[in-house]
């Protein structure tokens, strides 16, 4: 006998197939919409999400009041929800408490720190990165120079990444000059990325003409160790004229001779070199090499340069007991000397005939009352003063010749060289410029003895 299965059995039988293929695809639909909504989380708070943004096509094309448009809505509707970061209006405590006395010394001993960090919120510090440069774009250096401020609170600040917001508020600080600010935020900058060595040649071409010499130095030799292009030779000058600054001699010798390896002609540097060979570090044998080329590149109008040129190799062979060249070199730097004595003799005769002229103007002005010639005499006044600051400088100039021991060495130079008769007109000459005046004096007196004596 057959088993047959009642009806109602193999119908319910049909329907929990149904149900359970049902049931599967509902679960895939759930687990297919999870995956989704998952993956939009995901790719909203992704890098490519954040450079998908509203503002970035306007900023990107140049609107910058339109991205800041789309930015300021956004960060306002952030804003809006924040309802526990604002605080209630003074003017409400004040309606309702005004009776009652604030204890100060409560307060002072309840204040608590409020710190710089907000909160790690990408999103929110990008919009005002993004709003910073828009303003600054639009001019608007006071509230860009916030948004800056709130781009740094909503992250925390990452090596090699966030340099560059440092770096765009030093610009700021710059256009607003605030000079002091400007640095620190170039050495924050410097901090966050040592690396990027473009920021140590930036504050050390800031901070050259300051007195913050030493930092300077720290930041171009930074530079010039970190380059791996070419350094302009403008930097060695700057780093040879800091280290002369503050007295390390070897080191300016060092960056001098780098800044003339790329430009040889410069007169002016051979000339500094020599000076700090001679003066500073005692290196003869570069002096002398450095102030032949100064003299070969110097124009004829640099005078002083040139004269102080050829005192100091006089001096440099009189210490090597070398009177022959000595007396030659000396002789050249009095040269130069009576140029510029002659340009001191024309000055005082321009001036003289400038007084004159206003002499006579002046006596129109007091006695005719010839009140058009007035501008005249203002204009003769200016050329005066003019002609007394040149005129002074000048004279300065010549002072710093040593015109006096120049004649005196001379002296003594021949004088080695057993040249009484010509030594003693030059010890004469020294008496004249108040130079060793007694000393020459007996000097003559031994001499004039030595040649009657037919020594």
């Amino acid at each position: 006998m057959s088993f047959n299965p009642p009806a109602h059995r193999s119908f319910s039988t049909s329907n929990n197939g149904r149900f359970a293929e049902l049931s599967r695809f509902r679960l895939l639909s759930q687990i297919t919409f999870a995956i989704a909504f998952f993956s939009w989380i995901l790719l909203s708070s992704s890098p490519v999400a954040l450079a998908q943004e509203e503002y970035l096509p306007a900023y990107q094309t140049g609107d910058y009041q339109k991205a800041l448009d789309v930015i300021s809505r956004e960060l306002n509707e952030f804003y809006a929800a924040r309802v526990e970061d604002k605080r209630i209006p003074t003017g409400f405590i004040t309606t309702r408490e005004s009776i009652r006395e604030i204890d100060l010394r409560m307060v002072f001993r309840n204040r608590r720190a409020e710190h710089f960090f907000i909160e790690d919120n990408p999103r929110i510090s990008r919009l005002h990165l993004f709003a910073a440069r828009c303003h600054g774009h639009l001019s608007d250096y006071y509230h860009s120079m916030n948004h800056y401020i709130q781009a740094l609170r909503y992250k925390n600040v990452e090596p090699k990444k966030d340099d560059v917001i440092y770096y765009e508020m030093a610009l700021l600080f710059l256009k607003e000059k605030h000079f002091h600010a400007y640095i620190e935020s170039l050495e924050a900058a410097v901090s966050l990325n040592p690396e990027n060595h473009a920021y140590s040649l930036e504050l050390g071409k800031a901070l050259y003409r300051t007195d913050k010499k030493k930092r300077a130095i720290h930041h171009l030799e930074r530079y010039v160790s970190g380059n791996d292009t070419p350094v302009s030779p403008d930097i060695y000058l700057m780093l040879g004229n800091l280290n002369e600054d503050i007295g390390r001699f070897l080191e300016t010798e060092k960056y001098y001779i780098r800044y003339l390896e790329a430009q040889p002609r410069d007169g002016n540097i051979h000339f500094a070199l020599g000076h700090i060979a001679y003066y500073r570090t005692g290196n003869h044998p570069l002096a002398v090499l450095a102030l032949d080329r100064a003299l070969a590149l110097l124009p004829e109008s640099e005078i002083f340069k040139k004269s102080k040129s050829y005192e100091y190799k006089a001096d440099i062979a009189l210490q090597e007991l070398d009177f022959e060249d000595s007396v030659r070199f000396y002789l050249e730097t009095i040269k130069y000397q009576d140029m510029i004595a002659s340009q001191i003799a024309t000055k005082k005769k321009e001036l003289e005939e400038i007084n004159e002229t206003i002499r006579g103007l002046k006596s129109l002005l007091l006695k005719e009352e010839v009140f058009e010639k007035y501008e005249e005499y203002e204009e003769m006044m200016d050329k005066k003063g003019r002609s007394e600051m040149e005129l002074s400088r000048i004279q300065n100039e010549y002072g710093k010749l040593n015109a006096g021991k120049i004649r005196w060495n001379i002296a003594y130079s021949l004088e080695r060289l057993e040249k009484y008769r010509e030594a003693i007109p030059y010890y004469r000459s020294s008496i004249a410029f108040d130079y060793n005046a007694n000393e020459a004096r007996k000097k003559i007196t031994n001499l004039e003895l030595k040649i009657k004596r037919g020594y």
